[in-house]
């Protein structure tokens, strides 16, 4: 059947969600601001009223007394002052020196057991967010700040895609200068010449010739059609290069395409997309070449009516267990997703589409098989002005499920970039559902765990190889040679940053390095010994991002490591 494009706490009892806001008795915490940085120094006290006033000012006894929640740094109690009162009443808080999260919070606490304090929050530091200099970044909503958006400005300070190849198995794609920096090369995997129209069976190029059609051609009752250059855009939406002061951005512009050439005349065949899943994700397919850059994402941005086949749903399997995350467009028939494939696959993440005012597309598919939305109406990206064989490069605008699935591949390719150990495909879809947003408008017909967000996206990431302060991370395994690597936020004032194993079997060596990943050359503190007792410990240590690695020399399960200062 032929496939088609789808679409033109070191104090344990103050652990809590840094989401959640906590009313004391007293006065009420808010602890969102907590998570934007891994240290804080100011915060905001709100009173009650009047007597709150009279408080604030020049009262030092009882901020030295609140500072005591705070353990002292080098035999040094923490300083306190109130700097000036902002409009409409509240305090501003100094502290004489930055605190991490935990002791940012027992100090919050601390102050809202007062009861004069109606709320204690963090002066968060806020920053311009990246804005590419492409100028077609206007043009594309779903880059910018809505709430119908990626939410990919924030996420860009922190990640733009280095490193990370995502395939994007399509058409294949046309010489773009706001692609061609971002190109790999890929491979035609087009094996029926009438479908190909490039005189060849499979080689190692996959340009784009074009999926014009003739009246009738591909089916009786057929219109002629021009060609798509679907996969051109498709990559555009995912990598298109970002701050070059050309065109528009991709998603994760800094990632890399590597091109996949299934589609061509009247669609492309389930045998080929098989046999290019298996090769994007490293294995091995006779006939063609060994992949030198296997793809941590593939976009499958096509599709058909009908079942999951055995032939396809193995492929994918195969490519998930390598490690590769397999994003599909739901289909636009507006349809349960259950009636698409391969978007009904197994261990696949399905995309449906929304609008620019963030409900689900008219032609979107739907149902309990979505796994998440994005963006998919109104899509402007990269693409081609020839009508039959390429011509010059070019922008359009897209509407599909097509456009929804690059949005999450780059997403994805955002996530593994920031990732210190590389995320499985399952943990990939885990945290985009669980940093998923509301849509502005509700999706009755289901529409997965809601629209992608690029940013909770990404902080989820950081957050999950971050090991707070006194807090084990259990149940650690790696295979022989394998490594994990976590980072600790060292705040100022620090006496000494202790790293210890515990637990567990086998053997893992501990190293720890300042400010970059150790290596078995460079590192700031390193044990050996045998078993899973090691430990590292610090002097001293500046302030800042202290990495933590645990390399498997006999391979290890149910080891623990916790990090103290």
């Amino acid at each position: 059947m032929p496939y088609h494009s789808v679409g033109a706490l070191r104090r344990v009892a103050f652990v809590c969600a840094l989401s959640c806001t906590f009313h004391a008795a007293a006065g009420e915490v808010s602890l969102q601001g907590l998570n934007s940085s891994s240290t804080h120094q100011r915060f905001i006290v709100s009173y009650k009223n009047s007597v709150g006033s009279s408080r604030a000012t020049g009262l030092s006894a009882p901020w030295a007394e609140i500072a005591r929640a705070v353990p002292q740094a080098r035999g040094k109690a923490l300083g306190l002052s109130a700097t000036r009162r902002l409009s409409g009443g509240p305090m501003l808080l100094v502290a004489d020196r930055k605190l991490d999260r935990v002791d940012s919070e027992s100090l919050m606490r601390r102050l809202a057991a007062d009861p004069a304090v109606k709320r204690v929050e963090v002066d968060i530091l806020m920053r311009p967010l990246l804005v590419p200099n492409d100028p077609g970044v206007p043009q594309q909503w779903a880059m910018g700040a809505t709430a119908a958006s990626l939410n990919i400005r924030p996420a860009w300070d922190r990640s733009t895609g280095k490193g990370i190849v995502v395939a994007v198995i399509d058409t294949g794609i046309t010489n773009h200068p706001d692609l061609a920096a971002n190109v790999l090369p890929g491979y035609d995997f087009i094996v029926d010449p009438a479908t190909a129209r490039d005189g060849t069976a499979r080689d190692a190029n996959a340009a784009d010739q074009g999926d014009w059609a003739a009246a009738n051609e591909c089916g009786p009752g057929a219109s002629a059609s021009n060609s798509s250059w679907h996969g051109t855009h498709v990559a555009g939406i995912v990598a298109a290069v970002g701050n070059n002061a050309v065109g528009v951005v991709g998603t994760a512009f800094n990632a890399k395409i590597l091109p996949l050439r299934v589609l061509g005349r009247c669609g492309g065949y389930m045998s080929d997309i098989a046999d290019a899943i298996v090769w994007a994700s490293g294995g091995k397919v006779s006939g063609v070449p060994t992949n030198p850059n296997p793809a941590t994402v593939i976009n499958l941005s096509l599709g058909g009516a009908g079942t999951c086949s055995a032939t396809l749903n193995n492929a994918i399997a195969a490519a998930v267990t390598r490690g590769s995350a397999v994003v599909v467009a739901a289909g636009n028939s507006n349809l349960d997703v259950s009636t698409s494939v391969p978007a009904n696959c197994a261990n696949v993440i399905a995309v449906a589409a929304t609008t620019s005012a963030g409900a689900k597309a008219s032609f979107s598919n739907f149902g309990k098989g979505v796994d998440i939305a994005a963006p998919g109406q109104s899509i402007v990206s990269t693409l081609n002005t020839g009508t039959t064989a390429p011509g010059n490069a070019a922008y359009a605008v897209y509407s599909g499920t097509s456009m929804a699935a690059p949005h999450v591949a780059g997403v994805v390719a955002l996530m593994q970039s920031v990732a210190l150990n590389p995320l499985t495909p399952a943990t990939v879809k885990a945290l985009l559902k669980a940093s998923a947003r509301p849509m502005p408008v509700a999706c009755t017909q289901g529409c997965g765990a809601g629209l992608v967000n690029a940013d909770g996206a990404v902080a989820a990431v950081i957050e999950s190889t971050t090991l707070a302060r006194n807090v084990a991370r259990t149940g650690l395994s790696a295979a022989l040679s394998d490594s994990l690597y976590y980072q600790v936020n060292v705040p100022a004032g620090t006496r000494s940053l202790k790293v210890t194993l515990a637990g567990g079997s086998g053997n893992a060596d501990l190293s720890v390095r300042a400010g970059a990943l150790p290596t078995d050359a460079a590192y700031s503190c390193r044990s050996v010994l045998p078993g899973n007792g090691d430990s590292c410990t610090l002097a001293a240590p500046a302030a800042g991002v202290y990495y933590v690695r645990l390399k498997a020399t006999l391979g290890f399960s149910g080891v623990s490591v916790t990090a103290a200062y």
